[in-house]
């Protein structure tokens, strides 16, 4: 048997994709803070801002239908509902379902807090579950309970890919969120709005993932660092992260990334020339990002909590690099 070794790294998003906008207020919350810090890679999209139409939203019972709206990345509208099980929601986060609570609506936003408006205006009450249109998008993509319809999800869930990036020495709290980004600056004072009446800082999102060196194959010696400690280990992420951004800009071709690693595979501080015969990378998350150099369709399995076989991939091996488009037939 010939001598084989196979590495795959996943992208999984630490936090809901939140807007520009929405990210300044966030990143004041220390629980929002410490999962931000666990992320290496980051993406600057941009999609047609969404809205929930709160003026037809239908209730029968504990179970919301609120209608959203936006548009396609080419510009198509797109409309469609999501049904809400406020008690699916409440007992996930609480336990049980209260007597009562209160709702708390905007185009943007849904807020769910258990008791009466007069002890929510008192404070000290937390709500059992909230969506911007953004977290909502990506709770239905990872099949969080409480959650059904909204059929055209994946319409809804591309985005213009503008740019990639990584923490090397830190991470992305640090790079993207507490400081200001070069790149996020740039797109916020270069870019036109995508819907009539927006504003870019509501529709550029901010991507947090962290990418996971999650499958090894080997036939023949072992792959990773031979040293196993944690310090061997947090080096070869490094590594893997490193190409990983090469990979993405590589063959996507975000318009900010100003550095195009027309040389990648060859680089290094990647993964070249090392022990993995081949390597990939694929989006475990079900959204999609385009640019006008390709298209890459990530995938989840909610029931699984794994990637399925529709996730495009990025596939290196040797001097070779291509883009996998399991997705084809459905883009």
């Amino acid at each position: 048997m010939s001598e084989m070794n196979v590495m795959l790294s996943t992208l999984h998003l630490v936090y809901p994709p939140v807007s520009s906008y929405e990210a300044d207020g966030v990143k004041d919350d220390p629980q929002v803070e410490a999962l931000l810090r666990t992320s290496d890679f980051y993406a600057l999209a941009m999609r047609s801002e969404v809205h929930f139409d709160v003026e037809n939203i239908e209730t029968n019972g504990d179970v919301w239908t609120v209608p959203v709206s936006g548009e396609t990345t080419d510009g198509q509208p797109i409309a469609d509902h999501v049904a809400i099980d406020i008690e699916a929601l409440a007992t996930s986060t609480l336990g049980h379902m209260p007597e009562t609570f209160t709702a708390d609506i905007g185009p943007k936003f849904l807020r769910f807090w258990p008791g009466e408006q007069a002890a929510v205006e008192d404070g000290g009450v937390e709500p059992f579950e909230w969506f911007t249109t953004e977290k909502l998008l990506h709770d239905k993509g990872r099949g969080v309970a409480g959650l059904s319809r909204l059929d055209q999800h994946r319409d809804f869930a591309t985005y213009e890919l503008l740019y990639v990036g990584i923490a090397k020495k830190a991470d992305t709290f640090n790079r993207l969120f507490e400081r200001a980004h070069h790149a996020r600056q740039k797109i916020l004072s270069g870019e036109w709005p995508r819907r009539s009446g927006a504003r870019v800082t509501d529709e550029l999102i901010l991507f947090p993932f962290r990418v996971e060196p999650t499958i090894f194959r080997t036939m023949g010696p072992e792959g990773g660092p031979t040293d196993t400690s944690d310090d061997a280990w947090a080096e070869y992420r490094k590594r893997v992260v490193a190409d990983a951004e090469k990979a993405f800009v590589h063959l996507l071709d975000p318009q900010y990334n100003v550095e195009k690693f027309v040389s990648y595979p060859k680089g290094i501080d990647g993964l070249y020339g090392g022990d993995h015969q081949r390597y990939g990378y694929l989006i475990a998350e079900n959204i999609t990002f385009t640019t006008a150099n390709g298209t890459m369709h990530g995938s989840l399995d909610p029931e699984a909590g794994m990637f399925d076989d529709s996730a495009d991939w990025i596939l290196v091996s040797g001097d070779e690099v291509q883009l996998i488009r399991w997705s084809q037939s459905d883009t």
